[in-house]
Order: C-alpha cells, then structure tokens, then sequence
C-alpha cells in the first residue's frame, strides 16, 4: 500500500503542478470577430491591430463605416 501511494504521489504532483502554468499562459484571439467585440468595448481597442477592410462587415451608419466607404470610393 505504502508503495502504491508514494509512486502516485509525484504524478499527482506533476499534474498540479503542469495545470498551473496553463493558467498563467497569455493568449489573445485576433480572429475578426474577437476583434470585432473588443472594438465595442473601447477601452481595450488597440488601433494598431487589426481592421475590417469590408464595409458590409462594418456597422452601418458609424463613423468606421463611412470611413470605410470614403476608402472603397463609393
């Protein structure tokens, strides 16, 4: 039984202690519309990344759209 426990025992500690750096890991989803929703809350919009260059993608009537627009020469 002692032999049992104490070979359980380090896998036990590996696998807490390899789930606690998947916590700390830093991913950011740049797909449109993850970007989309982080332009909606504009405290965390980055200007540099990435933007919808289709203004049938855009919300019509904003000042992005029309901006849009101005660009595709409509």
């Amino acid at each position: 039984m002692k032999t049992i426990i104490t070979s359980l025992l380090p896998i036990g500690l590996l696998v807490v202690s390899g789930g606690s750096s998947l916590a700390h890991s830093h991913y950011v989803d740049n797909s449109p519309s993850a970007i989309a929703a982080r332009q909606r809350d504009a405290r965390t919009f980055d200007p540099t990344q990435y933007f919808e260059h289709d203004s049938r993608k855009i919300p019509i009537g904003t000042l992005e759209w029309w901006n849009q627009k101005a660009r595709e020469g409509h």
